[in-house]
């Protein structure tokens, strides 16, 4: 074989002259290949899969690791997207000699989910993502998780509408603007790719969801029940150490949005809201402009002058988030919610089931130690506010209309922080006592 031609795996040479012609991609050697995934990652990507799938028994060596070895030192990005290999998702203790074809199959799929928004993340020059879907849809029948990771954006597209798009089941697919217009409601790379960096960074499952619980009245209802009923006790032993874990590991989910290029603004006095119009329209500017401003905690925090909030942990200081020097816990998981739990996974809604879906989404991040706090401020908050003693009135209302609930700090039963958690009969019944007694909006 003459030049570079040797270098690469027998599965990507077919693909690679179809794309981009084979002469010149040999002959450029290294930036050749470079070039060719500057262009379309995801093509590229999606041959290297299907040589591993057809061939990787037969090959003496890793092919990935032989393009990862041209490449290595022309752009160490897309090293980096080429790393892993199927090898890195068979099951413990299987090995290429011993795995069967469904195993390696399998294992293919999980890398090149991670592949794919990897090195949409790496070569931020790469073209829009829709021809990466196309192939992946192709050649994998739409099944693959990969396809899901190619219809993602990346930071710096427009929000598009693509007809045919389906997102996540469970969750509507496109998004209405206070233009008028509506738009493909798809992930975001590099927050998603951000989510599963920190995820794998605390040994944490990162497994999303393909498809939504669908929303339960009752279940919400009952957990408004639980957090009216919830004890405000900030300095409680049990509740301090729920909400310290959970301040910690939002800092950290926020230096992880950070490296992955997400800047966030803090609105300043006398500042229009950039977003009154529609929540949404964030969802725009992180998609389009990659920032996001916040609403900041000085500004309101959302409970009512008869309530003292004061010692709520959540207003500990902890130094400079985006450009608010002096912020506050409070202020840093505003901003991390709105990117993990809303924004990042496609979920540019606010009323009742897009919370919902964003604490389904964003509570997968939180240990055991800080989940019982996190649950509080948001599905706790989220269920009293949609479904609680105002609910009917505060699904239609404007803010300024709304009542919101108490910036409780407490722990409420653990079954109200499971995806499909409830009560045991006895509890039921005294939660459904409790809201018939405190005569709740039906």
């Amino acid at each position: 074989m003459a030049g570079y031609e040797q270098y690469i795996p027998p599965g990507l040479r077919g693909p690679l002259k179809d794309l981009f012609g084979m002469a010149r991609v040999t002959g450029e050697g290294g930036a050749g290949i470079l070039r060719a995934v500057q262009q379309d990652p995801l093509a590229v990507n999606q041959a290297i899969g299907e040589s591993m799938i057809g061939g990787i028994r037969s090959m003496a060596t890793d092919p990935v690791g032989t393009v990862r070895g041209v490449v290595s030192d022309t752009a160490g990005t897309v090293q980096r997207a080429l790393t892993n290999t199927a090898v890195d998702y068979l099951p413990e203790g299987v090995t290429l000699a011993t795995a069967t074809p469904d195993q390696i199959e399998a294992a293919n799929d999980a890398r090149y989910a991670d592949l794919a928004s990897t090195a949409a993340m790496a070569v931020p020059g790469a073209k829009a993502l829709r021809t990466g879907a196309k192939a992946a849809a192709s050649s994998l029948g739409g099944r693959s998780l990969g396809n899901q990771a190619a219809s993602a954006y990346m930071i710096g597209q427009k929000l598009e509408n693509v007809e045919g798009y389906k997102g996540a089941t469970g969750k509507p697919s496109k998004v209405k603007m206070p233009s008028g217009e509506s738009y493909d409601a798809r992930p975001v790379s590099q927050i998603e790719e951000a989510a599963k960096s920190y995820m794998k960074s605390q040994n944490m499952d990162v497994s999303g969801f393909s498809e939504y619980p669908a929303f339960s009245e009752q279940r919400a209802r009952l957990i408004a029940a639980a957090y009216d009923m919830m004890e405000h006790n900030p300095t409680g032993p049990a509740v301090k150490r729920a909400y310290d874990a959970m301040i910690e590991e939002t800092m950290g989910q926020y230096r992880a949005l950070k490296d992955a290029g997400v800047e966030f603004k803090f609105l300043k006095e006398g500042m229009d809201d950039p977003y009154a119009a529609s929540p949404a329209m964030g969802y725009q500017d992180i998609v389009e402009n990659g920032k996001l401003w916040v609403f900041p905690t000085d500004f309101g925090f959302g409970t009512n002058t008869s309530f003292d909030a004061a010692e709520n942990p959540l207003l500990k200081s902890v130094g400079k988030v985006g450009d608010k020097s002096d912020a506050v816990a409070n202020d840093a998981f505003r901003a991390v919610h709105d990117a993990f739990g809303h924004f990042g996974s496609g979920n540019p809604f606010f009323r009742r089931q897009g919370e919902e879906r964003a604490f389904l989404e964003h509570s997968r991040m939180y240990s055991p130690d800080a989940i019982g706090a996190m649950t509080s401020e948001t599905r706790g908050q989220n269920s009293w506010l949609n479904s609680g003693p105002f609910g009917m009135s505060n699904r239609t209302a404007n803010t300024s209309d709304t009542v919101f609930a108490d910036q409780k700090s407490g722990l409420m039963p653990s079954w109200t922080s499971e995806p499909a958690g409830m009560p045991g009969p006895d509890e039921t019944l005294s939660l459904l006592r409790y809201i018939e007694k405190q005569k709740w909006q039906k």
